[in-house]
């Protein structure tokens, strides 16, 4: 893997094989929006003109009954995630049935639930000590930039910024097969990718790179099918993007209305798609690292 960045285009490569994989997995994705959407919907109330101390406490208790909901959408979207993943892995890595998509329910789902709460957190301790010492730097260089003259001092603090920027880049590349390793080797890994990919952090980030503008592209050319549909249904020209109807997820009723439906339609084909190019690409990387000695 010296130079090659053609596991780019592998989300491609295996909705070109088995094209029923959007359908499978756009499917998911829809019932996870309805799951979500009645969740929350379940959970809001109307905002009132005139409080009192009793509605003050009723709303306190309904807040708190919203923060749950949210944070129980937030955990079942978390756990059709892991399930997506993971099926995208199983289509990449091969040697599994591709029964009802490569979509499971088990222990290899469990582990990416409970992988990314380990990641989250050990990403969030990395930045706090990371982010002191470029508090200090940049208060530093600000003295002394500002010493010299004032209109450098901006200059410092965007140069700090943009470190801070390409930290978390690296990171992000560095740690980018934490989720298919633990797949594979059907456990939790979480410093493994850093020996995986030492030496290919250029390749990968070209790759990467590559990815985005694909999943960039796809987005794009989505949208302006969506766009097309919603002027044809609603008759409306749309010359700018602020004339585009955006789309009312408030309730489960509102995704029956035409403008809405076919926002989802289209979103069920593209969000499959570009998972498949993002998990896809990574998936076929750790593939190519795991069968290449490291230099």
């Amino acid at each position: 893997m010296a130079s090659s960045v053609d596991f780019a285009f592998e989300g491609f490569r295996i909705i070109r094989e088995r094209p029923i994989l959007i359908a499978w997995w756009g499917a998911l994705l829809l019932l996870n929006l309805i799951i979500c959407i009645f969740i929350l919907a379940q959970a809001g109330v109307p905002l009132t003109e005139h409080m009192s101390l009793e509605k003050e406490a009723a709303e306190g208790i309904e807040l708190i009954r919203q923060t749950g909901a949210v944070l129980l959408a937030a955990l079942i979207g978390m756990v059709f995630y892991a399930v997506m993943t993971c099926a995208v892995y199983r289509a990449v890595l091969g040697g599994y049935s591709p029964r009802y998509g490569y979509l499971r329910l088990g222990m290899d789902e469990v582990r990416q639930v409970v992988l990314i709460f380990s990641l989250v957190l050990m990403v969030l301790v990395v930045m706090m000590l990371s982010i002191v010492p470029l508090m200090i730097l940049n208060g530093l260089l600000s003295l002394i930039a500002q010493a010299v003259a004032k209109a450098l001092v901006p200059t410092v603090s965007s140069l700090v910024a943009l470190a801070a920027t390409l930290l978390n880049v690296w990171l992000a590349v560095r740690l980018s097969m934490v989720g298919v390793q633990s797949f594979d080797e059907k456990r939790l890994n979480l410093l493994g990718s850093l020996v995986l990919t030492r030496g290919r952090f250029w390749t990968l980030l070209g790759g990467f790179a590559v990815v985005f503008g694909l999943v960039l592209f796809v987005g794009i050319l989505f949208y302006v099918i969506y766009m097309a549909i919603a002027a044809w249904i609603t008759g409306v020209e749309i010359v700018t993007i602020a004339d585009v109807p955006a789309p009312d997820f408030s309730s489960l009723s509102a995704l029956l209305s035409p403008v809405n439906a076919a926002y989802v339609a289209v979103n069920t084909i593209v969000s499959p798609l570009t998972t498949a190019l993002g998990v896809g690409a990574v998936a076929a990387a750790y593939q190519t690292l795991k069968n290449t000695p490291n230099a």
